[in-house]
Parts: C-alpha cells; sequence; structure tokens
C-alpha cells in the first residue's frame, strides 16, 4: 500500500486526522526506530519477527499496558503491549503507536535512553553506513581493544581517562545488542535482566538471608553454582582457552584455589622451591615488594626463554591446556567413583589426587 493510500484510509478509520503529527516508517525498521516521539509511530507492511521486535522494545521503554492499534485485514484491534507479546499476528499489518499515551517506565538511577537511541539512530536506515555494515563478528577487535583500554585507564589511574574508556564499552555493549535486537534475538533489557537475575540467584547468603559465611563459602558456593547452572562436567569447563596466558594462569589457578586443590599446584616448601629456580634475581632484589619482584622475575624469565629460542607465550598456554587437560583426566578419575570435586573436603581431594597420580602416564614427569 503507498503511503497516501494508507493516510486515507487510516483518516476513514478515524486513526488519524489531519491536526495529528505523525512518522510512518516501514515494518523493517521495527528495531531502529526511535520510540520516544511525541506524536504518531505508524509501522506499515509490519510482519510477525518484527512486530515481535517492536513489543520488545516497547516493554522495555513502556509499562505493560502500552496502547497500540492494529489494522489488518480490513480490521482494527486495540491491544497492549504484553497482550501484543503472545498474539499470533496475520502477515502483513500496520501498528500504530502513540507514545504520549504510554507511560515510560519507572526511571532507573541513570537513563541510557538518548546513548541507545543514538545506537539505533546509527543503525536505521540512512544512518552511518559503516556502522550498519559492522557484525558482531567484524566487533571483535574493537571490544577487546576498548576493554584494554579501560585497563590501562585503571592502571595508570586516569579516572577522567576510565569514565570515557568505560562509556566505549558501554558503547559496544549497546552496540551488540541492537544488532541482536535488529536480529530477534534479545534486547538490551534482556540483557540488563538477565545478569541481574543471575547475580541473585548467585548470592542466596545475601538476598535470601541464608547466613552463610560469606567470606568463606562465597568463592566455593559460586563456582559450585555456575557449573550447577551451566550444566558444567569439569571445574575448568567455560574458561577460554583464547584468553592471554598469563591471565588464563590465573583463573585456572583461582578457580583451582576457591576448590581447595591448591596443593595440586604449590609444593609444601614453595619459598625453598622457588628460591632454588630464580635466586639470582632474590638475591639482588631483596627490597623490592612482593609485586615488582614476581614482575620483574616474570620480565627476565621472558627475555631468557626468547634467548634459548622457547616462545614464552606458547610455552605458557601449552602449560595451561595440559593442566587443564590433566586435572579434567582427574576428575574422571574421581567420578568414576561417584564423587564430585565440589563435594568433596580438601583433604580427601589431596589423597584421590595422590592415587591418581600413582596411575599417571610417564609422559606427565
Amino acid at each position: 500500500m503507498e503511503r497516501q493510500e494508507l493516510i486515507e484510509l487510516l483518516e476513514d478509520k478515524g486513526l488519524l486526522s489531519g491536526e495529528d503529527s505523525f512518522t510512518i516508517v516501514s515494518g523493517r525498521e521495527a528495531a531502529s526506530i526511535p520510540l520516544h516521539m511525541d506524536h504518531l509511530l505508524i509501522l506499515r507492511d509490519c510482519r510477525p519477527e518484527e512486530g515481535k521486535i517492536l513489543v520488545k522494545r516497547l516493554l522495555a521503554a513502556y509499562e505493560e499496558d502500552a496502547p497500540l492499534i492494529i489494522l489488518g485485514e480490513g480490521n482494527i484491534l486495540r491491544i497492549t503491549a504484553r497482550e501484543m507479546e503472545t498474539r499470533q499476528p496475520p502477515c502483513p499489518e500496520t501498528i500504530l503507536f502513540d507514545s504520549r499515551k504510554a507511560r515510560v517506565r519507572d526511571a532507573s538511577p541513570y537513563d541510557l535512553t538518548a546513548l541507545d537511541n543514538t545506537v539505533h539512530r546509527l543503525l536505521a536506515p540512512g544512518g552511518c553506513p559503516w556502522d550498519r555494515s559492522q557484525t558482531h563478528e567484524t566487533l571483535r577487535t574493537y571490544f577487546i581493544q576498548e576493554v584494554y583500554e579501560v585497563i590501562d585507564a585503571i592502571d595508570r589511574k586516569d579516572m577522567d581517562n576510565l569514565k570515557e574508556e568505560l562509556g566505549d564499552v558501554l558503547f559496544q555493549i549497546l552496540f551488540h545488542a541492537a544488532l541482536a535486537e535488529k536480529e530477534g534475538f534479545f534486547t538490551m533489557q534482556d540483557v540488563a535482566d538477565g545478569v541481574n537475575d543471575k547475580m541473585v540467584r548467585r548470592h542466596p547468603f545475601v538476598f535470601d538471608k541464608t547466613g552463610k559465611d560469606s567470606t568463606l563459602s562465597v568463592p566455593r558456593e559460586w563456582e559450585k553454582r555456575k557449573r550447577i547452572e551451566k550444566n558444567r562436567k569439569y571445574l575448568l569447563s567455560g574458561v577460554p582457552k583464547g584468553l592471554p596466558s598469563l591471565l588464563l594462569t590465573c583463573i585456572i589457578q583461582k578457580k583451582v584455589s576457591s576448590n581447595g586443590l591448591q596443593n595440586l599446584l604449590f609444593p609444601e616448601d614453595l619459598p625453598a622451591d622457588m628460591k632454588q629456580k630464580i635466586s639470582q634475581f632474590l638475591e639482588d632484589d631483596r627490597e623490592m615488594d612482593r609485586e615488582k619482584k614476581a614482575g620483574a622475575f616474570l620480565f627476565h624469565l621472558v627475555h631468557y626463554l626468547q634467548e634459548k629460542g622457547i616462545e614464552p607465550e606458547l610455552a605458557l598456554h601449552r602449560s595451561d591446556t595440559a593442566f587443564m587437560s590433566r586435572l579434567h583426566s582427574f576428575e574422571d578419575f574421581v567420578m568414576q567413583e561417584g564423587k564430585n570435586l565440589s563435594d568433596m573436603s580438601p583433604e580427601e581431594t589431596l589423597q584421590r589426587w595422590k592415587d591418581f597420580m600413582a596411575q599417571k602416564p610417564s609422559h606427565w614427569n
């Protein structure tokens, strides 16, 4: 239906008058057209999948009784946004929404509406050609870069720059959410609701007042709940192997230690063991604090390895993945006995580890 024909039809049905201010767009723009307009928004030729995208956006911005008027096959249907969510509409339809008659959702401590509208405007027809050509995959490098810039600002204790870089990361998040919304997968509200629900669910000692010791039980309970929720078989399942190796090492050690398995990583006399390996550094750097000493040792070790033709990043990554494989095998060994690491005491775990290692292949030495 041509634009003028649609206007005449709406006027004939009493849904539009000569005094009304309105915007007519195609249903294809359901994911990008700004919703906070002080006049009537008309989406023509709106298909079912586009209608679902529109209602998700409406429910994120307005109360669920936000009124809609649907014109399809000559019939007029007045319906709320919540009612439309479960409706199976024919195709195509014309949908009318007047933001002046809808109640905005209770305001949060801050308002992201302006930024969200900017993102959608960039992705809308007539927006930025470069932005409109992007995908989740093409944005990967930019996202990583922005995160590292945040870390750099933190390390430099530059609060003004940190504010700016956090904004850049937030823009990336909204951009990815807008792309997913455009494709009909989820909205930014789904992202926010999902992580909020997860945080509440994983902190029962805070929100359910269970009375558990928040300083002792949190790490182990957190890991246990994550494994249950994600249906993860192994303790280290879900750890991205593509992380920088030093970061990967830290994550592995934290996860292992939070389950009382630190004895698997460290010898009983750690200072003596380390002194044997790095005595030349420790003897010269006695006055350095522990963090600087560790940093200097790693820095010199990397240089030494490269002099010997060894790539430190690759060597450490191989060590990480080998440990993960070994721990997976140990967990299989424990599971064969009908047990789970999360439910075992550190003493029992260590004893079973010794039993397991007695059977270890020779190449594990």
